[in-house]
């Protein structure tokens, strides 16, 4: 991790907050690091609900309740440092197009598991799970795995935040 930045004429300064949101410190990005977390949860909730109404287990029904609010803490930090990101894309660009479809879908999704919160609360303890919880948490990660796919093709084909250089200051 870098503590200052070097300019390549040897100026150093601290990093803005803005920089140190969108990892450039740590020399990579950091929005990528969060969206493991909502993404795993999200899935997570619905396998736990699928295997309650298989076998019963209100252990199962809890814990799925709070990986819910587990995805939505780690959804202030995807979300947060995503915006920063589209905050910087060129307005009309196809980047920023797909940024904001890829936006809209995980707020879609972000959506559907506050409804499935909603419905599932005053039954958190309950052995089984909801068949409508299910159903909306499976609605929820349909929009979800849409969405991720438009931040892999961001990523991956359109090489957006991808350094195609060595790392500043990196003696390799």
């Amino acid at each position: 991790m870098h503590l200052k930045y070097r300019s390549p004429s040897g100026e150093e300064r601290r990093w803005t907050l803005k920089e140190v949101a969108q990892g450039f410190p740590l020399g990579h990005p950091s929005h990528p690091m969060f969206v493991h977390f909502p993404v795993a949860y999200y899935i997570a909730v619905l396998t736990f609900d699928v295997l309650t109404r298989i076998h019963p287990n209100a252990g199962l029904v809890f814990a799925a309740t709070l990986l819910i609010i587990g995805a939505f803490a780690g959804t202030v930090f995807a979300a947060a440092t995503g915006l920063i990101d589209w905050w910087g894309l060129v307005r009309g660009s196809k980047k920023r197009r797909w940024a904001t479809k890829h936006l809209l879908l995980q707020l879609t999704t972000f959506a559907f598991f506050v409804a499935a919160l909603a419905l599932r609360w005053s039954h958190r303890h309950d052995p089984r799970a909801s068949v409508a919880w299910i159903i909306v948490e499976a609605v929820g990660v349909a929009f979800l795995v849409v969405g991720q796919w438009f931040g892999g093709v961001l990523v991956y084909e359109m090489g957006m935040r991808v350094r195609t250089t060595s790392r500043a200051g990196s003696t390799d």
